[in-house]
């Protein structure tokens, strides 16, 4: 859709962009759109940064939805302000993040669609490199298929900066939840079709079992190795013990026959954020090794637990009652990851 609709209880606060001026983005043949979706709250601290970021962009043709949850701190003046570079924005009510986010997903008209939260930022050639690895696979861009870009990322931490880069997503990934920023994927409007809204009933993880949904869906997917968008860490996100929780949910909703100690001793054995894991203690069984030797002689017949379990390498825990780590990146892939980053910083710095 192009806008939303009225609101039922009048709550609305403002409607604006580009689109209500009668000008309206679509892709064309060879030259593919890129949508970016914002929603937001009380952010004006950064989100001129965030609004700034997508203005810059060249090379490839972009918009910009901005969804506002009624912030009270001045953000829907700037976002009044800057109505000039935004193709729409509203300012309602909703029913959490994942429910605004679903709203502006729906009002994107781009090849690809990608979330930028309103404290993180583009790297200048974002919507180029997106562009780009969509023309490589994909012979209509007016029309693509179920695709899934998974671009690497900045991660900010205070003043440290490291390339994340994005991880396997496959069955074991149920089990160690995605490493993948999700605001480093740029999904096909049928993406989207295939995995249905966000879930809003999960406040941290919803990215997470939206992925997990599109690995199961037989969405494509194809790593791009290049950062696309500098993210800052925390948030919601930075609840530790909320995320184990939620994680305790997706690996139940997945494989729902699991009793509740066996969910909790999954996670023991794969969560990748050990220290996490430390207010839940009382739920690691006593020896992880004869654990899932039982878990596996019980469970079997389950197939979507046993692909899950075999991509983790379960054996590697047996004879071992503490939790076996896995095994560190060689110094080959360390070496990989140490030039992309040089690489990826010259380049930035020469562009900026």
């Amino acid at each position: 859709m192009d806008r939303l609709p009225e609101c039922p209880d009048g709550r609305r606060r403002a409607e604006g962009g580009l689109r209500l001026q009668g000008r309206l983005q679509s892709p064309a043949p060879g030259k593919p759109l890129v949508s970016y979706v914002t929603v937001v709250r009380n952010a004006a601290a950064t989100l001129p940064r965030t609004l700034a970021s997508v203005k810059a962009q060249r090379g490839a043709a972009v918009e910009h939805v901005v969804v506002d949850g009624l912030s009270d701190d001045g953000t829907l003046a700037l976002i009044e302000a800057h109505a000039a570079q935004i193709d729409y924005y509203v300012s309602e009510p909703d029913a959490g993040l994942y429910d605004a986010l679903n709203k502006a997903v729906s009002l994107a008209r781009g090849s690809l669609v990608c979330v930028l939260n309103a404290d993180d930022w583009l790297t200048a050639d974002a919507a180029a490199t997106a562009s780009r690895a969509l023309l490589r696979v994909e012979p209509d861009v007016l029309n693509p298929a179920p695709r899934l870009l998974l671009t690497a990322a900045w991660a900010l931490d205070g003043r440290q900066r490291r390339l994340w880069l994005p991880g396997a997503l496959d069955a074991g990934s149920w089990l160690r939840c995605p490493d993948i920023c999700h605001n480093g994927v740029y999904a096909t409007p049928a993406a989207y079709r295939a995995t249905g809204p966000y879930d809003g009933s999960l406040r941290i993880v919803a990215d997470s079992l939206w992925l997990l949904t599109a690995l199961q869906a037989g969405v494509a997917l194809e790593a791009v190795p290049h950062p696309t968008v500098n993210y800052s860490m925390g948030g919601l996100s930075g609840d530790t013990r909320r995320h184990v929780a939620e994680c305790a949910q997706l690996v139940q909703r997945r494989f729902p026959a699991l009793a509740d100690d066996e969910v909790w001793g999954l996670l023991h054995a794969f969560y990748p954020h050990e220290p996490h894991l430390a207010p839940f203690a009382g739920r690691c069984p006593a020896d992880l090794g004869v654990f899932l030797t039982e878990l596996v002689a019980r469970r079997g017949g389950d197939a979507a637990l046993m692909a899950s379990l075999e991509a983790l390498q379960w054996q590697r825990q047996q004879g071992h009652a503490a939790r076996v780590r896995p095994p560190r990146i060689g110094r080959a892939a360390k070496f990989r990851r140490s030039m992309l980053k040089r690489w990826f910083e010259w380049r930035a710095a020469s562009v900026g």
